[in-house]
């Protein structure tokens, strides 16, 4: 195939084309005839307290590309929970994203929901008191959606190398032509959900919107060795996730 000539080329970027226009029309078609039907246990012969984290993979230097992803094993892990990953390329939980959950026979998605779930199955105490819990939500959702999607925005020149990291098994003379293709529709679908999360910008103003959630954290933090006390709570977790994920997971594409 290497030797061929332009028509076989032309034909390889056109099933390239068509698998990256199924990647986004079938998740949808799936949701739309799914409706709000319960979804199939993935694990049918569980362990009794024990979590199954289906989750995007990771890199040598993470365990997940993704932030959400991150942030559930790292709450599992404080909490010391027995858990096992499932990663996943294909899979979606009922919300039709990764990460979710399985446990004692019950299906869970979406971090937020997860991360509640497990702390009201388990009877954690997550927070040192009621104040501390509020401030830590609404820095949660600060940092899951302000600071995750400038994050997002400023990702999107690099968004190649990290499609180049999730590309798992791809052979390596066509991963510059995965490189571009993923890049430039992941990069499209990056800019336009930050830009309907949290306005569109140019790329300085985009940078000091950044600066400043990340100035906002380091006063909240204080000298403290954690977000709100001394020991970390649910709310680092999160600043793990996203943090990790932007900085770790994907070393070239800092």
């Amino acid at each position: 195939m290497l030797g061929c000539d332009c028509c076989c080329i032309s034909s390889f970027v056109y099933l390239v084309g068509l698998l990256t226009i199924a990647s986004k029309v079938v998740p949808f078609l799936v949701k739309k005839f799914k409706g709000n039907k319960p979804v199939e246990l993935q694990e049918k012969d569980y362990k009794k307290d024990v979590v199954y984290l289906y989750q995007f993979g990771g890199t040598p230097t993470a365990s997940s590309l993704s932030p959400f992803c991150i942030k559930v094993e790292a709450f599992l892990r404080l909490h010391s929970i027995k858990f096992e990953r499932r990663n996943t390329f294909t899979g979606r939980g009922q919300n039709n994203l990764l990460p979710f959950i399985e446990l004692n026979g019950e299906h869970h998605s979406d971090s937020q929901i997860i991360v509640r779930r497990l702390t009201q199955i388990f009877k954690l105490k997550t927070y040192q008191d009621e104040q501390s819990a509020a401030i830590g939500h609404a820095v949660d959702r600060l940092l899951d959606n302000h600071t995750f999607n400038l994050i997002l925005m400023a990702k999107q020149p690099v968004v190649g190398k990290v499609v180049e990291a999730g590309a798992v098994g791809v052979p390596a003379f066509l991963m510059p032509l995965v490189s571009t293709l993923g890049g430039y529709f992941m990069g499209q679908q990056m800019a336009a959900r930050g830009a309907t999360s949290v306005g569109k910008f140019n790329e300085v103003d985009r940078n000091e919107l950044l600066r400043n959630d990340l100035l906002q954290l380091q006063t909240i933090l204080g000298k403290k060795k954690f977000l709100l006390a001394e020991e970390p709570t649910t709310v680092d977790c999160t600043a793990l996730g996203q943090f990790g994920s932007a900085y770790f997971a994907v070393p070239s594409a800092r």
